[in-house]
């Protein structure tokens, strides 16, 4: 038993160094601007795309840097995406935000720009390959702007319903929703949230919108 605690302190030190340094396990990758899509595997051609659809969302957030690099994995397996996001390993995408920005996104048909869900169906082409990308990345862009505190603090239609209007690049096709979709808990979709946001932002800067926790739109305290 006295061995127990450094073996388990090292192996957690070895966890941490692979969250922060995932290259290891990426040595392929595709940029197009600060995207930076990176694979265990060479990415084919279509993956250039991707990535310049991904950074064309992001640049027109106010949140944008252009000195910064937005690092994206791709995980090829549901196990290799459950190792770097373990307590999400079912969701599409994942950013470590507060812990070096890095995002992963589950595995995928790049050459279609699709992401595969857990059913193992490809998702639908609302929310392509590149949207998931781009969506993790603006969480990354929200905590380097707000903090790891505040970034803590948001609401959570704050931070997902940004997410997804940079990803979705602030359009959404309202004639293909259905009255489910609307709510998250039941979708798993982010749509009011979204459309939250997008009202929001005509009446302030997106600064002020993620500035302090809000309160849902027509929610009550």
């Amino acid at each position: 038993m006295s061995r127990l605690g450094p073996a388990l302190l090292a192996v957690g030190i070895l966890y941490l160094l692979l969250l922060l340094h995932p290259q290891t396990v990426f040595p392929h990758q595709v940029r197009a601007g600060n995207v930076v899509l990176h694979s265990r595997s060479p990415l084919p051609p279509e993956a250039s795309a991707i990535a310049a659809a991904a950074q064309t969302r992001i640049a027109a957030s106010p949140l944008y840097d252009a000195s910064r690099t937005y690092p994206v994995f791709l995980c090829d397996a549901p196990w290799l995406f459950a190792l770097f996001t373990p307590w999400h390993s079912r969701a599409g995408g994942v950013s470590h935000a507060l812990l070096g920005g890095n995002a992963f996104v589950r595995p995928a048909n790049v050459e279609r720009d699709r992401v595969i869900g857990p059913s193992g169906n490809e998702v639908g082409a609302d929310r392509p390959l590149s949207y998931f990308v781009a969506h993790e990345i603006a969480h990354a862009m929200i905590a380097a702007r707000v903090g790891r505190l505040g970034y803590l603090r948001l609401r959570t239609w704050q931070n997902e319903g940004y997410a997804d209007y940079v990803a979705k690049g602030g359009s959404l096709d309202l004639a293909r929703l259905r009255p489910g979709d609307f709510d998250p808990a039941v979708s798993g979709l982010y749509v009011r949230y979204q459309l939250e946001v997008a009202s929001m932002l005509r009446r302030m800067s997106a600064d002020a919108l993620l500035s302090s926790p809000r309160e849902e739109p027509g929610s009550r305290e």
